[in-house]
């Protein structure tokens, strides 16, 4: 990356992590919270009424949001005619997204308290889908760190009002309605600050545009629904098999996992636009950056999942409590998503910015429909073990057809000695160190990541050039030369 551009990828990845931590870490608080303060079962219809709003909120957008970032990255004049256009198609999906969320809830069958929480929480995807034009065509000028730090005002305003909430004794309902009170604030905060860069909706829209955002953002919308509805399809299947106690204990675990795929989403967030741009002007160099990023991501997840699965029972006492204990188990399973989530990432994104968009709808959707057959089989196997183990199945499915259909049709080479190298050098420490007699917890985490990360070096998965570029491209300094 040119210096500019390399500045401007360090500032928006620390604005854009360092919001996402916190915002993170204060949703763990409030759930480690909720869960001590409430109980298992309205953790269990929290989880419940919460999945079922961000599956919608998967869709909120249609797509369209991918489709505005490639294609404005690659030609800025489109800019204002895609705004007024997307803003005036999210009105309409917002809308219909009340009457949907409503709909699956009546179908599914929950009591009439959930129901009150799905009709409070529908308003949060409706508010998301308004900021999400915004958001869009900033992301698509580079321009990450506004809503960055709307993020951070938001996890305030959704710290306080969950403490409020408990404080003055309050349910389910009020829960639900911090999140829709948050959703608005964010659009308010979105659309403030995008006038700042001259981004307002002029109500210029024409429906034929309409339509033609709507077409081209079909596999968008796709791929990023049936992903995220693999992430969310266990919470749904157990809500329908188990009780709301075990859908809590299971909750516990998941909303950790899922929660921390954050640190990964981000840089493919920030390199998505990075990427259309690169495939146009040089198409050598993208696969370059896209073989190199998808071994740097895959190595942070496997740091990540080995430090969620060698001190899963501390940190689920920590968090939840004695009760929660047998959340351990599923923590420790659940943590293998983090490597398959990583290392097929990048891959769809390529296809994404280039003509194999479609392929990596057949990706995802095959991933999901592969997750919905397992689910009810191996939950009844298994119970809440049992939807782990589909979302790992459907996961991977997915991330190896992300990167089979890369290398067939992109030539995208992938640096598997290394990839496998890197995984033997995480996997290997903590089965040693438990049989020398080392006990799970943080003894074993800080003792497992201290051997790990020298068998990088000794299986020259990283050299010092790597560690030296990968210092210069997070650091906010200027590459020199």
């Amino acid at each position: 990356m040119a210096a500019p551009v390399l500045q401007r990828f360090a500032v928006n990845f620390w604005a854009v992590t360092v919001s996402k931590v916190l915002y993170r870490l204060v949703s763990i608080g409030v759930a480690m919270y909720l869960a001590r303060a409430l109980g298992a079962a309205v953790l269990g219809q929290y989880a419940t009424v919460m999945n079922v709003l961000t599956l919608f909120l998967a869709f909120s957008d249609l797509g369209v949001t991918n489709l505005v970032i490639r294609d404005v990255s690659q030609d800025r004049a489109l800019a204002a005619s895609y705004l007024d256009n997307f803003f005036a198609l999210q009105l309409g999906v917002g809308v219909l997204l009340i009457g949907l969320i409503m709909l699956t809830g009546v179908l599914a069958g929950y009591e009439p308290l959930v129901l009150t929480a799905l009709a409070i929480g529908s308003v949060g995807p409706f508010f998301s889908g308004l900021s999400n034009a915004y958001e869009g065509l900033m992301n698509a000028h580079e321009l990450f760190y506004p809503f960055a730090v709307i993020e951070m005002i938001c996890m305030l305003l959704f710290l306080a009002g969950n403490l409020a909430v408990v404080l003055m004794g309050g349910g389910l309902l009020a829960l639900v309605g911090v999140t829709a009170m948050v959703s608005f604030s964010r659009w308010m905060l979105g659309t403030g600050w995008a006038r700042r860069f001259d981004m307002r909706v002029r109500w210029r829209f024409a429906w034929d545009a309409v339509r033609m955002l709507l077409k081209a953002g079909l596999p968008f919308l796709l791929i990023n629904g049936t992903h995220f509805a693999i992430q969310r399809m266990d919470v749904l299947f157990l809500s329908w098999s188990v009780a709301e106690e075990r859908v809590g204990m299971y909750a516990a675990a998941s909303r950790l996992i899922f929660a921390s795929l954050f640190v990964l989403a981000s840089v493919g967030v920030l390199l998505y636009p990075v990427l259309s741009r690169l495939f146009v002007e040089d198409r050598e160099r993208a696969g370059k950056l896209t073989a190199r990023g998808t071994l740097f991501l895959f190595l942070l997840a496997l740091l990540l999942a080995q430090l969620f699965a060698t001190a899963a029972p501390v940190i689920v006492t920590i968090l939840y409590g004695e009760a929660y204990i047998e959340s351990a188990a599923i923590l420790q399973l659940l943590a293998l998503f983090l490597p398959l989530f990583g290392i097929g990432l990048l891959a769809s994104n390529v296809l994404m910015v280039t003509a194999g968009v479609w392929k990596a709808v057949r990706a995802s959707m095959t991933g999901l429909f592969v997750g919905i057959v397992l689910s009810p089989l191996l939950i009844d196997a298994f119970e809440i073990r049992g939807a782990a183990f589909a979302v790992l199945v459907a996961e991977a499915v997915a991330a190896a057809l992300f990167i089979w259909f890369a290398r067939r049709d992109l030539r995208l080479q992938m640096r598997w000695r290394a990839l496998v190298a890197g995984t033997a050098a995480f996997a290997l420490p903590p089965p040693v160190l438990i049989l020398f007699g080392v006990p799970e917890g943080f003894l074993l985490t800080v003792l497992s990541t201290t051997l790990s990360v020298p068998l990088l070096f000794v299986f020259r998965v990283l050299t010092a050039h790597d560690v030296r570029e990968i210092v210069t491209h997070v650091g906010l300094r200027r590459r020199e030369g």
